[in-house]
């Protein structure tokens, strides 16, 4: 007996000591403890504020212990560092729970796979993007023909006392990717299993980084006990088999209405002629599902939140929303649609758009990627297979390039002309993230802002009902809390 406790000691202080030796490999972060490292420390909810705070403590380089490394890096210096001039050395993702919680299979599509197989699917899905959609028009006049149908909508059903626009905004832009992705709308008055996906979407992004996910992420084992393997891991994989067979279910469609050689009509038609004439076996049903989703995830729900984000500061700031009016009536006038040929002449609507994007700061994490050798970020070395997890959240927040931080000023986007666009501040606005896995959807979700809100602010004027609340909901998307408003004719 007294040589198994004695075994055990020894086991213990080995274990400890190792742990530490690895701990100084890594740049100094929050004081981990063995087997837990911060676990006990990271809050549940609002996760960008700690990380926020940790970084004023040990610098925008540091690592948190969970229990394995993860460097956080909080300002635009060292994630341009990793992401452009290192962008080779930081394109894996991490391959480990809560990230590939996410994953249906392992390495598929584009947001979560890694090496080659990422590289086929991004170019793939770019081509197909450019060939499409970006590069013929057809995605203006799809965002259009979804502009036309909310509006109908928003005439027809909506209390304009009270109105309630977060589902109107929702299905707008859940139709262009929906059309973009397999051919079809959902109608207002039928799309009851649209709200059911959008719903199982909305409730994952929530509680992806809540705590007890975080915990089952780091000893699956826990997993098996009933309670907090349901709360961190069981209604997670049942998000995510719901949104995969919604996905794989409309492929399917798809795939018998294509006959392989017909123009494609859809995301889905062309990535099954890439198939056809590529052969090559990474292009298959697992990726192209895979590539489906990842669309939907990124594109649906942070356009849509973005929008219902946008006409909140239209409300708490009137003589904003005035001025970006005044714009559109200027270039556009109110017999048409805002077109995207109307954006290079309307320098301040664009400069809004930039800084609620930074104000809001809604994204405020970079999918966590991960060295693949020994490198150095700014002079800090990070051992290769380390997890690096960018906070975008901070540099928008606290770079100086940003005069005054806090305040909503979109102003600060333009020179003194007020038609020429200050690059400097452009270029530390990174919602779509930067370098070789930025998003792929960037210009789909641009063209859909841009002409989705001067739509709306065309046609109507958006007054509060009370005091707006700019509080969010904290998860993977800071999601704007529910609000009313009064919709009042613009002309």
């Amino acid at each position: 007996m007294s040589l198994l406790i004695i075994a055990f000691i020894v086991i213990t202080v080995i274990y400890v000591l190792h742990f530490y030796w690895r701990v100084r490999q890594y740049p100094k972060g929050p004081f981990p403890l063995p087997v837990i490292g911060n676990l006990h420390q990271i809050p549940d909810g609002n996760l960008e504020m700690w990380f926020d705070d940790l970084s004023k403590i040990y610098g925008p380089c540091y690592t948190v212990w969970s229990p394995l490394p993860c460097v956080v890096i909080t300002d635009y210096a060292h994630i341009k560092d990793a992401f452009v001039t290192q962008g080779e050395t930081y394109t894996y993702r991490a391959h480990r729970p809560p990230e590939s919680l996410l994953q249906p299979h392992e390495n598929t599509g584009i947001l979560n796979s890694s090496g080659d197989n990422w590289r086929l699917q991004r170019r793939t899905s770019l081509k197909i993007l450019r060939d499409f959609g970006m590069g013929r028009n057809l995605m203006e006049e799809q965002i259009v023909k979804s502009i036309q149908e909310m509006m109908v909508q928003l005439e027809k059903s909506v209390d304009k006392k009270r109105a309630e626009i977060f589902w109107p905004i929702q299905l707008c832009v859940g139709n262009v990717i929906n059309e973009f992705l397999f051919g079809f709308h959902y109608k207002y008055d039928d799309c009851d299993r649209f709200k059911k996906f959008v719903g199982v979407v909305d409730h994952h992004l929530r509680i992806l980084l809540g705590k007890c996910s975080l915990c089952v992420s780091a000893f699956l084992w826990l997993r098996h006990l009933p309670i907090i393997g349901e709360l961190g891991y069981h209604r997670i994989k049942r998000n995510i088999i719901t949104y995969q067979s919604f996905i794989e279910e409309e492929v399917e469609k798809q795939v018998e209405k294509y006959d392989g050689s017909s123009e494609p009509e859809n995301f889905v038609h062309a990535y099954l002629q890439q198939m056809k004439q590529s052969a090559h076996p990474g292009l298959d049903m697992k990726n192209l599902c895979a590539c489906a989703l990842d669309f939907w995830m990124a594109g649906m729900e942070t356009t849509s939140n973005a929008l219902r984000w946008h006409i909140a500061y239209m409300m708490k700031y009137p003589e904003i929303q005035d001025k970006i009016r005044k714009e559109i009536f200027d270039i556009v006038g109110t017999s048409r649609l805002p077109s995207m040929s109307d954006k290079p002449s309307m320098p301040y609507t664009q400069a809004v758009i930039h800084e609620v994007q930074r104000h809001s700061n809604m994204v405020p994490f970079l999918g966590t990627h991960q060295s693949t050798h020994d490198t150095e970020l700014l002079g800090v070395k990070i051992p290769a297979g380390t997890n690096v997890l960018a906070q975008t959240w901070s540099v928008m927040r606290n770079d100086t390039i940003f005069t005054n931080q806090l305040s909503f000023n979109p102003d600060r986007y333009l020179l003194s002309d007020g038609k020429t666009f200050d690059k400097a501040v452009l270029e530390k606005t990174i919602p779509f993230s930067l370098g070789k896995r930025s998003c792929v959807g960037e210009g789909l979700a641009r063209m859909e802002l841009f002409l989705i809100f001067t739509a709306l602010i065309q046609k109507y004027e958006f007054v509060a009902n009370g005091p707006v609340d700019m509080s969010y909901n904290f998860g993977a998307v800071l999601t704007i809390k529910p609000y009313t408003c009064e919709m009042r004719q613009a002309y």
